[in-house]
């Protein structure tokens, strides 16, 4: 079944219903959390009070919409449009070689900035990424980089190289069964983490047979490479809260092939 058909998918993208004030529930949660992402934040309590109307007022207000005080299906679409708008990408994407494509999708997943929303590891990026699931536990870096992964070859007509994980040592694990893995020590050049315009994965090691944080690696020499990751922040933590661009030192992780 295709990424955009998959239900936890299209949970994140279905309508709630003409919720308005006294409404409360997961439906208003969602409302709530989008609400944030746009720059009108309110309490992600569940609960529709006078405080949410505001803000869905004023993100009406800014998108030039109607609201008579009631959530109808115009005004949610415009809510969600980020998100709708990365799970239809396989219908638009470029012809390319699939470490291309993956760059190109990762890209356009930054671009989107999607962040955490309603508390640490929660929100509808973080339940995008990781099939449904949030909470604190759920450490979400792998679940992007599997997210695009298979995003890509949809595009392109294939399988990933690799299966993919929520975990870190699992991806490891998988680039390893097939040959992919290589060790950041080792690294003599660009091409070991990515061809000229793809990309690789990078892996955060913190033992031999250990690794904490993962994302996508590109541009990359022996001393350095640029990265798109998941879970992190402008630190670089590994449970950090958004999608962003980074550097990172090469000899620090270990890399899976994608060309």
């Amino acid at each position: 079944m295709a990424l955009q058909d998959q239900s936890y998918v299209q949970r994140e993208l279905e309508f709630p219903g003409a919720l308005s004030q006294g409404a409360s529930g997961a439906a208003t949660k969602r409302v709530q959390e989008w609400l944030g992402y746009h720059g009108n934040g309110t309490p992600v309590d569940g609960k529709f009070g006078p405080a949410t109307g505001r803000a869905l007022a004023e993100f009406a207000r800014r998108k030039q919409l109607g609201f008579s005080g009631v959530l109808d299906e115009a005004l949610w679409e415009a809510l969600i449009e980020p998100l709708a708008r990365i799970v239809a990408l396989p219908a638009v994407a470029p012809s390319k070689p699939y470490a291309q494509a993956v760059r190109w999708f990762a890209e356009q997943h930054l671009a989107a900035h999607p962040i955490e929303l309603g508390g640490a590891n929660r929100g509808p990026w973080v339940r995008l990424y990781m099939k449904g699931s949030q909470g604190d536990a759920m450490l979400w870096c792998a679940g992007f980089v599997s997210f695009v992964l298979r995003q890509a070859a949809e595009a392109v007509g294939g399988a990933p190289p690799i299966a993919g994980s929520f975990g870190c040592d699992e991806l490891a694990a998988q680039a390893k069964q097939v040959g992919r893995f290589v060790a950041g020590r080792s690294v003599t050049g660009g091409r070991d983490i990515a061809a000229p315009g793809g990309c690789g994965i990078f892996l955060v090691r913190k033992t031999a047979s250990d690794w904490i944080h993962t994302g996508f690696a590109f541009d990359g020499d022996r001393d350095s490479f640029l990265s798109i990751e998941g879970n992190t922040d402008r630190k670089g933590s590994s449970n950090g809260f958004e999608v962003a661009r980074r550097s990172r030192r090469t000899s620090a992780n270990d890399f899976i092939r994608l060309h």
